[in-house]
Order: structure tokens, then sequence, then C-alpha cells
């Protein structure tokens, strides 16, 4: 049965597609796409040709679908390390749902931990299936410092930089490149230190990307991972934090 939709947060997952036309460089509307998880972990997927303001809860519960486990989370290998699986997600951590890769950067981190890349603690498995991974929870982006003026003055900016410089640093002598570095994957801690976060674009040196990270921030035609990606990454935050003062 699927889980009940009785507002826009239950919904792990709400997007609108676009696409292009005959070549044309302006964008169509497809569709509306929603995802919803039950306290099992079992998935369920819904679509509609309608804009998503346009559809209402009813409309949300009504098209909602199963999802195969063999379709939603890879395969659980003995490699992974799994966390506490309670139904509940423990205070203070933060479950990500999919997409899951099989190859999981945050299990290298997890054994190779760095005070400035967010801690892992596993991953979640039901009926053998890795449903999610369990990280630190952290509430707070960098974006928020375009707004609170005091917050960015108190932080020690040459710190800051330095933070994030060596939490590359690390995933590089890993082998492993972040490949979307922007304001939105940086968090403040607790004592406003840089907090590295979201590896789905986290790849070893080499390796081809499915996304080519996030527009302005790396470059368009980023097909490949690379340490070039990150250290190029850089200046543009050093500069965007530049501009914020």
């Amino acid at each position: 049965m699927a889980p009940r939709i009785s507002s826009i947060s239950d919904l792990e997952n709400l997007v609108e597609e676009f696409d292009s036309t005959d070549g044309s460089p302006q964008l169509e509307f497809i569709r509306t796409v929603w995802i919803a998880i039950d306290t099992d972990d079992n998935a369920f997927y819904g679509q509609k040709k309608v804009r998503k303001y346009d559809i209402s809860l009813e409309q949300f519960q009504q098209g909602l679908e199963p999802i195969p486990d063999d379709w939603a989370f890879p395969a659980y290998t003995s490699d992974l390390t799994i966390a506490p699986n309670e139904g509940i997600v423990p205070e203070g951590l933060y479950l990500k749902r999919p997409p899951i890769r099989l190859f999981d950067p945050d299990d290298t981190l997890l054994k190779n931990p760095h005070p400035n890349i967010v801690r892992y603690h596993g991953c979640r498995v039901r009926r053998n299936r890795v449903t999610g991974l369990l990280l630190d929870a952290h509430s707070t982006d960098l974006n928020v410092l375009e707004k609170d003026k005091a917050l960015l003055e108190s932080i020690d900016r040459n710190s800051f930089v330095a933070g994030i410089e060596s939490a590359i640093a690390h995933l590089h002598s890993l082998g492993l490149a972040h490949n979307d570095l922007n304001p939105a994957n940086i968090m403040l801690g607790k004592s406003k230190e840089p907090i590295l976060i979201d590896f789905d674009s986290c790849r070893p040196f080499g390796e081809g990307l499915l996304s080519g990270g996030t527009r302005g921030w790396t470059d368009e035609k980023l097909d490949t991972s690379a340490k070039e990606n990150d250290l190029a990454a850089i200046p543009k935050i050093v500069k965007w934090l530049d501009d914020l003062s």
C-alpha cells in the first residue's frame, strides 16, 4: 500500500522535466514526476503531464505506483558498511535517499574521514538492498551568507577557505574528485567550519560523469571526473565570498 500523502513534504522527490524540441534552445515542459517512500523503504513513483503546482494532494496520492526494489535500489554487497537500521533515523543524522550507485565514495570516506567532509555512518539496508546513506545532519549551507551579513562577518574567511582546500586535497589523495563544488554543497559546521557534502558526482579520476555539475560553478561540458574540476571551482567560491563582503 502506498504511503499517505498529506502534504508536499511527504514526497521524497518532486521535479518537473523539460526538454527541447527540434533542436530549439527553448525548453518545453514534458511532465511532473514524484517519488514517495514508506516506513519500510518501499518506493513509489507517479507522473503527470501537469505542472507541479496544479496537482492536488489527492492526485499525488492516486498516481503512486510501486517501484520494484531492483529498479529503485542497488543490491547490498559485503564491502559496504551497514549503518544502524532502526526504522527511525537517529537524532543528529540525515538519511540520504537514492540515486545511489554501486560504487560508493562515502564508504571510502568512512574509512578515511576528514573534519571538513560530512561524516558518513554507513548504508541503510532493507531486503538486501541499499535504500539510503546515513550522514551527519547539517542545516545551513553557504547560500545563507547572502542574507545573513552578521554570520558572514563572523567567519574567518582565510581558515574557512583553507578548510575547503584541505577537504578537496584529502579527496584527491584518495583518487577521488568531488566534481560539483559550489556553495549549496558546503555546509556550516558547529564552529562555523566548512563541511563538504553531496557526493552524487564524486568519482575516481578518469571515470565518466552522468551529471555535469552545477551551472555557473563547473564546466557545462563536464563529462569526466578530474581533480581539475575541483581546483577550477575553488577560486569561484573565493570570489563569491569576496563579492558578498
